[in-house]
């Protein structure tokens, strides 16, 4: 069963401790615009539910969910605009990040960062540190890194350890910074083992923190129109 949402409201707590498996868990798409994010969430569902095409401009607007079962535990998959361009208002940014942390408030959460593979802006030099403004400090440790376009790297014959030699400093951090949890996506092909292979490291991740006792985040974000301004009088991401 699949079922969507259109609630207005957002807390995306650290992972709950003791969750029993069938639980709900939660997997918030991140990442800037044209990355894959939506195409991605339809990856993961097996139908194309978010509006998904090519384009360096942001193609969703709004934060949207799908609840659907994947093997056996019922997921919700959250498709959110991008929160990271620096010409994005604060006040926008502030309203998709309010909504994303509501829509996760009572359940797991795992916050999936969409990179392209081959491509690395200035603007996700700094993503961990926005990711934190956003959701906490922590927020590396629910934090699993996928990467879209995969095929490049077959077509490469590179692993993930000759791509992860071969990466920038500041993305070989980010990785790292994640605990190397990375997967990645074909979407123009997609199949269902690298969708396994996700739920997987979601499930181990989840486990990991349970058995850390981490209880829910009390943190609560600065809003990004109440950071310091820059000396031209725009706010600082």
């Amino acid at each position: 069963n699949v079922h969507f949402f259109a609630d207005d409201n957002a807390i995306c707590p650290r992972l709950h401790p003791r969750r029993p498996k069938e639980e709900r868990v939660n997997l918030v798409l991140l990442g800037m615009a044209g990355t894959g994010k939506s195409s991605s969430g339809n990856t993961i569902l097996r139908y194309e539910y978010f509006l998904s095409k090519p384009s360096s401009k942001q193609v969703t607007m709004e934060c949207k969910e799908v609840e659907q079962e994947i093997n056996s535990r019922p997921v919700r998959v959250i498709d959110t605009p991008d929160i990271f361009n620096d010409d994005i208002k604060p006040p926008v940014k502030d309203k998709h990040v309010k909504r994303c942390r509501e829509l996760c408030r009572s359940d797991p959460c795992v916050y999936l960062l969409v990179m392209q593979v081959g491509r690395f802006t200035d603007g996700e030099r700094d993503v961990l540190k926005k990711l934190e403004k956003a959701f906490g400090r922590n927020v590396h440790e629910q934090t699993i890194l996928l990467f879209t376009r995969g095929e490049e790297l077959q077509r490469a014959d590179m692993s993930l350890e000759d791509f992860l030699q071969s990466c920038q400093p500041e993305l070989k951090h980010i990785v790292e910074k994640c605990d190397k949890r990375c997967v990645f996506f074909e979407n123009r092909t997609p199949g269902s083992y690298q969708v396994e292979k996700l739920m997987q490291t979601v499930n181990s991740l989840i486990q990991k923190q349970s058995k850390a006792q981490l209880q829910p985040s009390s943190y609560t974000p600065t809003p990004y129109t109440q950071f310091p301004q820059s000396h031209g009088g725009s706010s600082r991401w």
